[in-house]
This record gives C-alpha cells, structure tokens and sequence, in this order.
C-alpha cells in the first residue's frame, strides 16, 4: 500500500474546495476532482473513498478556518462595538479570501438538506451564545435596544457581508466596474456594514 502524500492530499483538498464551490456537493463529481488535482481518480479515491468523506473534510477545514477564531475572539476583553467590528472582519476577509464560499453555503442549504442537518447537530457554534452574554451587559446599560439577540446579529452580519459575493457578476455589471473596482467597492463596504450594525442595534 502505497503511502500518504500530504501534499497530494494538500492538492486534492485545494481542488475539491474549488469545485464544490463552484457545483456545490450534488453537481459535482469525483471525477472532476481529480482533473482539477491532476491526479486519476483512483489516486483521489485512495485518500478519500466517497465523496462525502470529501466533502465533509472540506467544510470542516473551511469553517475550523472561521468559527473557532471568532469564539476565541469572542473571549477576550472588549466592548460589544469591538467585536462587531472584528466578526465583520473577519467574515469579509474570509470572503475576500474564498469569495465563492457564500454561494457555496447558499447550493448546500438549497439542495443538500441532510448536510444542514448534520452541520446543526455537529458544528460546535457557540458564537450566538456569546453575542447573547455580551448584549446582556449593554442592555443593562441601556446601550442597545432590547428585542435584539446574538442569534439575530450575526444573522444580519453573515447576510450583509455575503450578498455582494452572491451577486458579483450583476454588480460589476451594473456599474461596469472592473476588478480592482470591485474589490475597492468590497473595501468601502466593509466599513459601510459596521456603522449600519452598529446604529441598528443602539437605542
């Protein structure tokens, strides 16, 4: 038995990332993997035997990427304006950085219902739990307006930095802006989300 490779299993994990993206987990195929890796598929089905077992390493390379960075920030000392901040950051510069992953997001809740569920039961997000803790504190204060929760909010942070990602062919379109354009636009924007979170949330 031949051994493992980690930079094949590198170059596959890299591949698969971009075509699940792309074609989301139904559209797509092994096979396709594997050109994408350059590699033959019984090379790919050595290091991961289905699809799913694939799939299921990618979505948690790519979360185990976000989630666990955002409870650590979650807690250290800070006030709640900072850590909208830093959430929004750290969204849109995931986002900057794997810009096909909201649509990614958006085929698995679409067509890919036992993948929700698994991710409801098993993904370790205790990140709305936190925003709960840290909005008591502001609301005690009569800071913030009390029918918000973290639930909510980062609800709204997630949707306001990922729509522009969903619809970039239609705003570069729209507007006729080339790519430097766009991400000069992303840029603004990012900033543009804090101040609406954060005035929509203030009494």
């Amino acid at each position: 038995m031949p051994k493992i490779d980690h930079n094949t299993k590198e170059k596959i994990l890299i591949a698969a990332e971009k075509v699940f993206h792309r074609s989301g987990f139904k559209g797509t195929r092994t096979t396709a993997i594997a050109e994408e890796a350059g590699i033959s598929r019984t090379m790919l089905h050595y290091y991961y035997s289905t699809k799913e077992d694939l799939f299921q390493e990618v979505l948690n390379k790519t979360l185990g990427a976000v989630i666990p960075h955002l409870s650590r920030l979650l807690g250290q000392e800070m006030d709640l304006e900072h850590w909208i901040c830093h959430i929004i950051d750290t969204m849109c510069g995931l986002f900057e950085e794997k810009p096909t992953f909201p649509n990614f997001v958006a085929n698995i809740i679409n067509e890919s219902p036992d993948v929700v569920m698994m991710l409801a039961t098993n993904v370790q997000d205790d990140i709305p739990s936190k925003l709960d803790a840290l909005l008591a504190v502001e609301k005690q204060k009569g800071t913030v307006i009390e029918n918000i929760t973290g639930e909510d909010l980062i609800l709204n942070i997630y949707s306001l930095c990922a729509v522009p990602y969903l619809g970039i062919p239609y705003i570069k379109a729209k507007e006729n802006r080339n790519d430097e354009q766009m991400l000069e636009f992303l840029k603004q924007r990012r900033e543009k989300i804090k101040v609406f979170v954060l005035h929509g949330i203030r009494k």
